[in-house]
């Protein structure tokens, strides 16, 4: 399971960039979040249709759920949009990932009756300190902390309702119809806004379809290995692996790129590191 959670770290720190890459193209209004929403959300039902060999089930409870995590979804893409606009990749992931691991540890603790051990409330403690450290002003103007908070909040959300979900064995359904649900939830939604609103549906060009289509992958696929792994690992163990995870390969794309992270954030990451093997182990 361990395996499947740096595999999901890994993607979720590539979706960032294809985001990013996005915004460029289409900059961050709400058409544009929601033409993002529809089609990623679209390519990633059909990946997840795919790799469960088109076996699709439903219910009422998993329906539910799904509904509630296709808004969370779409909130939290306006969001991220607008986020990175004023940040760059790293301090954008460190506010994501902080909401990540808080919120659904805390549910896990509160509500799945997890065990609080020392190992646990170190690697949290140590999460927020490499946060903290990691906080910088944007140079750019417009830097609202609004939409830092959002994410923040939103992402953890994913994680309640993951956790929500899974935990509740009697009632969910597999992981693949469960992702495929929100997935569809998301792209009727948007579909709907958007054709009511404009009277017809944004195109892409092939830059921008490659940006969506890494991010379907990346995103739709980081999410079906986490929704895997939450059936066996607690959340307060599972998100701060991923969210350590994510944080060093988001750090690593950045001075792929050439952006140069601060020694805060590089020390911020070692940090990180650090707490996601003293949990693992």
């Amino acid at each position: 399971m361990y395996a499947l959670l740096i595999a999901a770290a890994l993607l979720f720190a590539l979706q960032f960039l294809f985001n990013q890459q996005f915004r460029k193209y289409n900059g961050d209004g709400i058409d544009s979040t929601l033409k993002f929403s529809m089609y990623t959300n679209g390519l990633s039902c059909i990946i997840m249709l795919i790799l469960g060999r088109f076996q699709f089930s439903i219910n009422w409870f998993s329906l539910t759920i799904g509904v509630l995590y296709a808004i969370v979804l779409i909130l939290y893409s306006y969001a991220s949009l607008k986020s990175l606009a004023t940040a760059n990749l790293s301090v954008f992931s460190i506010f994501t990932m902080l909401g990540s691991i808080l919120l659904p540890t805390a549910y896990g603790f509160i509500f799945c009756k997890e065990d609080i051990t020392l190992p646990k409330i170190i690697c949290i403690v140590l999460i927020i300190v490499s946060t903290a450290l990691t906080f910088e002003k944007s140079e750019r103007k417009g830097n609202n902390m609004k939409y830092y908070i959002s994410v923040f909040i939103l992402n953890g959300m994913v994680g309640v309702l993951s956790k929500m979900h899974q935990s509740n064995t009697e009632l969910a359904v597999d992981s693949y119809s469960f992702m495929a649900t929100v997935n569809a939830v998301v792209f009727i939604f948007c579909f709907a806004y958007l054709l009511i609103k404009n009277k017809k549906l944004p195109s892409v060009n092939i830059r921008e379809f490659g940006a969506l289509s890494g991010y379907a992958a990346s995103n739709g696929i980081g999410n079906l290995f986490s929704l895997i792994a939450l059936k066996e690992l607690p959340a307060s163990v599972q998100f701060p692996i991923v969210t350590g995870g994510v944080m060093a390969f988001s750090t690593l794309i950045s001075f792929i790129r050439k952006e140069k992270p601060s020694v805060r954030t590089i020390i911020s990451v070692v940090i990180a590191v650090a707490a996601t093997v003293l949990i693992m182990f």
